[in-house]
């Protein structure tokens, strides 16, 4: 666990609108954006701005000034100001910034050696791309500055890693931001989350286009792809006028012949551009990338078939099991109406007793994990909306302790067993009924929850080691022989403490634990995607002990948990929690498409 002011900097949060929700942004700990992909950008220029040495400095205020300084990334020529110009010369402000917690107990430091020491709690290391890594609970800031007279002045001898960011600078120098490129498909849209410098809205989209342009981060790797074609450059610079942004691209981009790949690059485009503009001018070689199109573009309005969120009208449909059996869980759960579960009778899926139920994106076809007559474990697709007479299910053989599938936007369903075992296994079932093999290495940690990102390419993972679970994100990659890899996990280090369900959610995502070991009840908490942020859910309980939660990315889903006694609870539009029903007509356990 971190300490104490970090648990608390959830208190200072400055809140800004956005298409897809509201962005927040604390002054003290991590940058932290409540939507599930993009944040919106800060206000520019705000902050102290940078002054060179004063004259005849002490260390200690010199190092101050410095620290104040390379805060500014519009001021490293006058942070080089306080070093030596050899330091000055080796200097590489741009590789990576160690943001660090500014709280009591913590900061700069002299010693009677006239060096300086800086000593903190490390909350993050944001790379030359911008991407966010949260710290280990424990790691720490420790970095002594050695100092020499130059012309009778006090001067930084030692050249930093990098850029200290004390936590009071995170809101007035980044934004948090995201790229957008597309899962393997080409159908949906994936978020690559950035935090770039902030800036005025031309020089802004300028940044936003130079960073898309340069492909994805190192977070997605090759599990996602850009329509622009290598070597594509913006021309000088994307002003912004009366509100629309002009993106001018090199001629490489004229390479594109397929109309539909002129469309991906206009939809990464205009997306990437969505915190500044919704309206976009794009062109290539002076001449309109889409002819065919308005010369105004807007994400939501021309490419909103590609919205990450999937805007499918039945992603908010809640579902559930109640004593083995599927139901269905009708319009109205924000609280407006009395509702009642309705057994989903007529599907072939509620002849069997199922322990766990995964709905597809379209809410046509479901798959549950049961048991057969001879004791054996296995997972059971079919339709939903089909008369069990008429369509047969599909019986799909599984190993030992099997986790609730998960589906994407394609139909895919994915299907992790073997999970109480040294080497758990991941396939997934194509709509033609394939099975392909997922490589995974977990080393000593053992899967207790997946979730599949709509798109294909990110997963959600509670995983359990040594007897205490963690949140990981992991991302589905290619290798060269078109062999599927489960890669790049990332341990989000929340600050949170019996850990038990992770799902996808509108807000990012939605983890159920406890704020600290030895708590009565576990509440369901909002946490970033990079975990950048986690805060309780805006009028989460304390009434009830959450032990699962459900939800998706689709911006009308309302979230849904259930209770350590089984009651389901949702909640409704105004954040006020609506019960089920009591006792064993509640005991729902809730399920949206996923």
């Amino acid at each position: 666990m971190r300490s104490k002011p970090l648990a608390l900097l959830a208190g200072a949060l400055t809140t800004a609108l956005l298409a897809t929700g509201c962005a927040t942004v604390p002054t003290q700990g991590p940058i932290r954006n409540s939507s599930q992909d993009a944040p919106a950008a800060g206000s520019a220029g705000i902050g102290v701005e940078a002054r060179p040495p004063r004259p005849n400095a002490e260390p200690l205020p010199l190092v101050n000034g410095f620290l104040e300084a390379m805060s500014d990334s519009r001021a490293f020529d006058v942070a080089r100001e306080y070093m030596t110009p050899e330091a000055a010369g080796g200097w590489k402000p741009e590789s990576k910034t160690l943001v660090y917690d500014q709280t009591a107990g913590s900061g700069v430091s002299v010693d009677a050696n006239k060096k300086v020491h800086l000593s903190a709690p490390l909350i993050a290391t944001i790379d030359s791309r911008g991407s966010w890594t949260p710290a280990v609970p424990g790691e720490q800031v420790d970095w002594v500055f050695e100092l020499v007279e130059v012309s009778k002045q006090w001067r930084v001898a030692n050249v930093p890693p990098g850029v200290f960011l004390g936590s009071n600078q995170l809101q007035p120098r980044l934004a948090p931001q995201a790229l957008y490129f597309f899962n393997r498909s080409r159908d949906l849209l994936v978020a690559d989350p950035v935090f770039l410098p902030n800036k005025v809205a031309g020089q802004a989209a300028t940044q936003l286009i130079q960073e898309l342009l340069k492909g994805p981060t190192s977070q997605l790797g090759n599990s996602v792809v850009s329509a622009a074609p290598p070597g594509t450059t913006v021309n000088v610079s994307v002003p912004v006028e009366s509100g629309v942004a002009t993106v001018a691209l090199s001629g490489t981009a004229a390479s594109l012949t397929d109309p539909m790949d002129r469309e991906r690059l206009a939809a990464q485009i205009t997306w990437t551009l969505r915190p500044v503009t919704n309206r976009v001018r794009i062109t290539v070689d002076g001449a309109p990338l889409l002819p065919d199109q308005p010369d105004e573009l807007s994400f939501a309005t021309n490419f909103g078939q590609y919205d990450p969120s999937v805007a499918s009208g039945r992603m908010k449909d809640l579902y559930g099991l109640r004593d083995g059996k599927i139901q269905r869980i009708p319009q109205g759960q924000d609280g407006s109406q009395t509702i009642e579960p309705q057994p989903i009778s007529d599907s072939p899926l509620y002849a069997y007793n199922a322990k766990s139920f995964a709905v597809s994106l379209g809410g046509d076809s479901g798959a549950i994990v049961t048991t057969t007559k001879n004791g054996t474990p296995a997972v059971v697709y079919g339709r939903l909306d089909t008369p069990r007479n008429e369509q047969p299910t599909t019986m799909i053989p599984v190993e030992g302790k099997v986790l609730r599938p998960s589906y994407d936007n394609d139909d895919n369903l994915w299907i992790l067993d073997r999970a109480d075992s040294a080497k758990p296994r991941l396939r997934v079932r194509g709509p033609d009924g394939k099975l392909a093999t997922v490589q995974t290495q977990f080393g000593d940690s053992t899967p207790v929850v997946l979730r599949m990102a709509p798109d294909g390419v990110r997963a959600l993972l509670v995983m359990r080691s040594k007897g205490v679970n963690t949140v990981q994100t992991a991302t589905i990659e290619n290798t060269d022989g078109n062999q599927l890899v489960l890669s790049r996990f990332k341990p989000l280090q929340l600050r949170l403490a019996d850990i038990t369900d992770a799902t996808w959610s509108n807000l990012g995502i939605l983890v159920a634990g406890k704020a600290a070991k030895g708590e009565n009840k576990a509440r369901p908490w909002q946490v970033n995607v990079d975990g950048s942020y986690q805060r309780a859910l805006p009028g989460a309980s304390s009434e009830f002990d959450t032990i699962h939660v459900a939800a998706n990315p689709n911006l009308d889903t309302l979230p849904a948990v259930q209770d350590a006694a089984g009651q389901l609870h949702w909640q409704g539009k105004d954040l006020n929690w609506v019960d089920l029903a009591e006792g064993a007509e509640g005991k729902v356990s809730p399920v949206y498409p996923g």
